[in-house]
């Protein structure tokens, strides 16, 4: 704990004391006009000026001078656990030096003149009052904490009365309700992935995903939090490209701008950092489903060594001027870049020094409360395929059907839906190519379309695709290969084949691993780093292979980055291609294949099947998982159906589908959830 005099306190209280007894009205008036001349010459636009150091009691303001605007940034540091205010139109700096030792975490809140930080060291969160006009350098002491709940406090995130805080103890956000000059503990929730920064968009919660460049979020998050809610798992994650390790993010609401940080390689801490822009973030993010990927190019990114970037550990932004303030821990620095344009390697032109600089917070009177809307109108489609005559046919998140496209294949397997296009991509198993259908959603039912464009006629069994970003992969039997494609909206271009020591089936990517059955067994094959490990062709073995106890022969497969859950289904004997089909579901799939070595099992006791008469199951080519409502589509090939089976996770066995429709030859199924 740190030493702080008191003296000074004791010796302006008794001056205080004696002046209250003596000190007349006009006495009164004088030193408040003392004091309101003393802000002439600071630099800083405070009292009762209307502009920096001029108006009100200062000097007239010169014709033409630009009139000053409040704009200060709050950055806590793990040096001292002090808080330091940069006045960013008046150059000037002010610190606050607190009882805490490390602190990350700052809030401040103009209307209450309250600022707020989490302390590493006293692990609470400690609330300052009456802070606004101090020009000068000064110890202050919190009016009010919270009890010393937290483990591990990185960032936090306010909406009204509500203070989050992520804390990577033990991966949790821990939820306070302020109430005057208190703040309670509501309720802590664990989170299925490494925590740092957080912030709200309107009443949705956003997360970065660290050591990862994912982004996560929680919809509605308050309305979804009950003292049921052991572990509260997102709503959607996504990777944004381009990111190494992301730690710090802000959103902005006037602007619909999402800021996030990079801090690349963990153990280079003073130069591989940068930070991505992302503008019409609401729209970009909203088009993606679970699992998706945003493009670099829809991003702008700042990084290089002019920008003296090397852990970047937190993000503020000023809607106003567009201006991107940098928390660096690495090289001990608050950053400030004003004109952004196309990124690249910028020179900051704000640039102070802070050692073990933490949390930063931008406060105007403009930008306050700036946290905008949540997402409202998500919606969840099901696309699928069919090999007796390359239609399109489109379903509803309940299995109600919208439509049905004739395409210009005779046969197809291997479906996504490309949002940000909206487009629908296929297989053709007839013309062995990859089909591109623009404008997707305005197509009518019953319509016959020809392909925008297709790929070279490069394929020879194509069974499914895989997409990451502007990579699409095809999992082909013919020869056991994976062909990956360039994908920009107008064009396939084939990149790289790849021959795989197993037969092929299924695949879909979990991160930038990709996922494949093995054909002819009950095995899951792992390929690590999938689209950065292989970049020229050849033989490619898998990273890992096991076992997945209580499956026959396996053909489909899907993952829920949100809730990490994987399904892969059941075809059992291909002689019987009617009745003995099912599905099975690892729950927390990311720690159970961790924990299984190459070449072992994970045991059917650690999973859920459904199989049976009921279920209407005899040859499940594909599936696919809805998050949201925990719901597993089935595309079944031997009796031609779209299944769908509701609450999966609290149900197994015999189970009768929630709904049924009939598609000849059923084959490829892809889930779009944004």
């Amino acid at each position: 704990m740190k030493k702080h005099t008191l003296k000074w306190a004791f010796n302006f209280g008794m001056l205080a004391l004696c002046l209250a007894f003596v000190t007349s009205c006009e006495d009164e008036e004088n030193l408040t006009t003392a004091k309101n001349l003393a802000t002439c010459t600071d630099g800083i636009m405070n009292g009762d000026e209307t502009g920096i150091d001029c108006g009100g009691a200062c000097g007239p303001c010169e014709e033409g001078m630009e009139l000053g605007r409040r704009a200060e940034l709050y950055v806590t540091n793990n040096a001292n656990g002090d808080i330091t205010k940069y006045n960013v139109t008046g150059d000037s700096k002010v610190t606050f030096a607190t009882t805490s030792d490390a602190a990350e975490g700052i809030y401040f809140d103009k209307d209450g003149d309250l600022l707020v930080q989490a302390s590493r060291s006293g692990l609470q969160l400690d609330a300052y009052k009456g802070l606004a006009m101090d020009t000068e350098d000064v110890d202050i002491f919190a009016n009010f904490s919270s009890a010393a709940d937290l483990e591990s406090p990185r960032e936090l995130a306010v909406s009204g009365s509500t203070y989050v805080v992520a804390d990577n103890g033990s991966n949790k956000f821990f939820v306070y309700s302020k109430d005057g000059d208190s703040f309670s503990l509501t309720t802590t929730v664990e989170v299925p992935f490494p925590v740092w920064g957080v912030t709200f968009k309107g009443k949705d919660l956003y997360a970065v995903v660290d050591t990862t460049g994912d982004l996560a979020v929680f919809y509605n998050f308050e309305a979804n939090l009950t003292s049921a809610n052991l572990l509260l798992r997102p709503s959607k994650r996504v990777t944004i490209a381009g990111i190494v390790r992301t730690h710090g993010l802000t959103y902005s609401g006037s602007d619909d701008v999402m800021v996030m940080t990079d801090i690349g390689d963990a153990a280079d801490a003073n130069t591989d950092g940068g930070f991505h822009v992302i503008s019409d973030f609401s729209a970009k993010f909203n088009m993606l489903s679970d699992g998706d990927v945003l493009p670099l190019s829809k991003q702008v990114r700042v990084a290089g060594p002019s920008t003296l970037m090397g852990n970047p550990i937190d993000v503020a932004y000023d809607s106003e001027t567009d201006a991107v303030y940098i928390s660096e821990v690495g090289n001990g620095k608050v950053l400030g870049f004003y004109d952004i344009g196309s990124g690249g390697d910028l020179t900051p032109s704000f640039n102070k020094d802070l050692a073990a600089a933490s949390s930063i917070y931008f406060s105007s009177d403009e930008t306050d409360g700036d946290i905008g809307d949540e997402t409202v109108g998500q919606r969840t489609i099901l696309y699928a395929t069919s090999t007796a005559n390359g239609d399109i046919s489109v379903y509803d998140g309940m299995g109600g059907f919208i439509k049905t496209v004739t395409s210009e294949s005779n046969a197809s397997e291997g479906i996504y839906y490309a949002a940000m296009n909206d487009a629908v991509i296929q297989a053709s198993r007839s013309n062995l190519t990859l089909e591109n259908y623009g404008g997707f959603s305005g197509i009518a039912d019953g319509s016959a379309v020809a392909a925008d464009f297709s790929s070279s006629a490069d394929l020879i069994s194509p069974r499914e695709i895989a997409v990451s970003g502007d990579r699409v992969v095809v999992s082909d039997n013919g020869e056991n290969k994976f062909y990956v494609y360039c994908y920009d909206g107008s064009s396939f271009k084939l990149v790289n084949t790849f021959t795989i020591n197993c037969n092929l089936w299924g695949i879909t990517f979990k991160g930038n691993d990709l996922l494949a059955v093995v054909d002819l067994s009950s095995d899951l094959a792992v390929f690590e780093n999938f689209l950065t490990a292989n970049t020229t062709d050849g033989v490619v073995a898998a990273d890992k292979q096991i076992t997945i106890e209580g499956i026959i022969r396996t053909h489909g497969i899907d993952y829920s980055e949100a809730a990490d859950v994987l399904v892969m289904t059941d075809i059992g004997e291909a002689a019987d291609a009617n009745t003995d089909g099912g599905f099975q579901i690892i729950r927390d799939f990311s720690g159970k294949l961790d924990a299984t070595e190459n070449g072992s099992a994970i045991a059917l006791a650690d999973q859920i099947r459904y199989a049976g008469p009921s279920t209407l199951m005899g040859n499940p080519i594909d599936v696919a998982y809805d998050n949201d409502t925990e719901t597993v589509f089935i595309a079944e090939v031997g009796n031609g159906l779209i299944l769908g089976f509701p609450d999966v996770l609290s149900l197994s066995g015999d189970v009768s589908p929630g709904f049924s429709n009939g598609l000849m030859s059923a084959s490829s199924i892809y889930l779009y959830n944004n």
